[in-house]
């Protein structure tokens, strides 16, 4: 009986194995095609640090609508709530 197992060949795949063994070829063509048109439409696109300034050059170049224009407080009666007074004494 062990005789027999020893001359045995490895097992030969059945049509199921076959079919998932091309089903995961298959799949990985797909994943190379899809990754060779990202990297094709990289190679199009200008350097990356040009387009960064540039977007950074469009953004800074438009004022935020919510932050003040002035650096300066508009008001000075109101900044004086928010200043330490030094000779005040606490009881």
């Amino acid at each position: 009986m062990d005789e027999q197992q020893g001359t045995q060949g490895p097992p030969t795949p059945s049509f199921m194995g076959k079919h998932r063994l091309a089903a995961t070829i298959s799949h990985l063509h797909n994943q190379i095609n899809l990754i060779q048109e990202e990297l094709d439409q990289l190679e199009t696109l200008g350097e990356s640090s040009l387009v960064c300034d540039q977007l950074i050059s469009s953004v800074e170049s438009i004022p935020d609508p919510l932050l003040p224009m002035t650096k300066a407080p508009a008001d000075d009666s109101w900044e004086r709530w928010f200043r330490v007074r030094t000779n005040s004494r606490w009881i």
